[in-house]
């Protein structure tokens, strides 16, 4: 097999990664979520490292979804199309 055969296609790793990404995000988020409710509902000492580790994470990603849909919405100055308030 020559080299160029073997290198992947650059849109099937971007299509994997971008899968991978969305199912992970949730489920990481879901998981952090569950323990620092648990560990207020329990009082469970939990290390300080892992909640500033999951709050990160959580803040992070819920931050970065917010900014991605708040750029999805913006109006273009230069086109002047809709509003940018609950477009789709």
């Amino acid at each position: 097999m020559s080299e160029e055969q073997n290198k992947a296609n650059p849109d099937l790793v971007s299509v994997f990664c971008n899968f991978f990404r969305a199912v992970t995000r949730p489920a990481v988020t879901i998981i952090f979520a569950a323990v620092i409710a648990q560990v207020v509902i329990e009082g469970i000492a939990a290390p300080q490292w892992f909640l500033a580790l999951a709050s990160g994470c959580i803040l992070w990603w819920f931050g970065d979804r917010t900014v991605q849909h708040i750029k999805e919405n913006k109006t273009s100055p230069s086109t002047g199309e809709g509003n940018g308030e609950g477009e789709k």
